[in-house]
């Protein structure tokens, strides 16, 4: 039987001993169409140019939406060599995909039986390489003229970045001029995302492109002096004051950040060498007079 084929694909291997030819064909033709449509779509404007000389910005017409399997195998495994193989510069780059999300939820199925489901959530292909620090496969898509600030699921590509800490993906993102003052749907900056220790360098890039020290969740108004007093991070706790954190900011729960670091139970190790309160601390007067006086020397 003949090898199934269609403009922009080619197959090895391919063998007609079994009766599975028309599935296969079915599954070319489906990635050929999936690929023709998205060129089609890029060369009509779906994804304009953004008048800022940075990125694409989407277009009042509805996304594209992505169910390829080889390429989200290709961004979620971190293949560059695929990556580029499948977002060309004649291909659409700023994607829709629904991917699975972590949080489990109650959804109605017929007859009225419920059932625990993984939540969907949207994501693109610029999140899911800064989530995961594929900072190459990332470099690609910004360079194809991805959309740096795309956020279809609710929070930006540098908002997966600073979650994961990755910090040369921040700094691509940064680069590129991704907004580090962007805040997602759930009201977070990116700077409230740095609350674990390996985030140190995505928290000092953020602060030099501009993120406020003293912006504040939506909802517990937390800034993220709070957030890292919290999560028993010294280190992030000195960054934040040199950069002029607020010591005396309250959230809605009237805390300090020094109210929250109290508040924290640490293990017995962690109290000596890593105390965020220490840091939050006003300096006793002795110690202050002896600072001052070896400033003054």
């Amino acid at each position: 039987c003949p090898v199934p084929t269609f403009p922009g694909f080619t197959l090895t291997g391919y063998s007609c001993s079994s009766s599975s030819a028309l599935q296969l064909k079915e599954e070319l033709l489906g990635r050929w169409e999936c690929t023709r449509h998205m060129e089609s779509c890029y060369h009509q404007g779906l994804l304009a140019p953004n008048p800022g000389g940075r990125g694409f910005r989407s277009s009042h017409r509805e996304p594209i939406e992505c169910r390829d399997v080889l390429v989200q195998n290709a961004l979620f495994t971190g293949d560059l060599e695929a990556v580029q193989k499948h977002f060309t510069e004649s291909t659409a780059v700023n994607l829709i995909i629904e991917s699975k999300g972590d949080e489990l939820r109650w959804t109605s199925r017929k007859l009225g039986l419920w059932s625990l489901t993984y939540e969907q959530e949207l994501t693109t292909p610029l999140h899911i390489t800064a989530g995961r620090g594929y900072s190459e496969c990332l470099r690609h898509l910004l360079l194809r003229g991805a959309a740096v600030d795309f956020a279809p699921g609710g929070k930006t590509a540098l908002h997966e970045a600073c979650a994961a800490a990755r910090t040369e993906c921040v700094r691509l993102l940064l680069s590129f001029g991704a907004e580090p003052e962007a805040v997602s749907e759930a009201g977070y900056r990116p700077l409230h995302l740095c609350k674990s220790p390996d985030s140190l360098q995505c928290a000092k890039l953020l602060l030099q492109h501009g993120a406020s020290v003293n912006s504040r969740t939506e909802e517990e108004e937390d800034t993220a002096l709070h957030v890292v007093a919290r999560h028993g991070l010294e280190e992030h706790v000195q960054l934040f004051l040199r950069h002029g954190a607020w010591l005396e900011a309250r959230n809605e729960e009237e805390q300090t950040p020094l109210n929250t670091a109290c508040a924290q139970s640490h293990p017995p190790k962690e109290l000596d060498r890593c105390s965020p309160s220490r840091a939050l601390s006003p300096a006793p007067p002795a110690a202050a007079s002896a600072r001052h006086q070896q400033a003054k020397s």
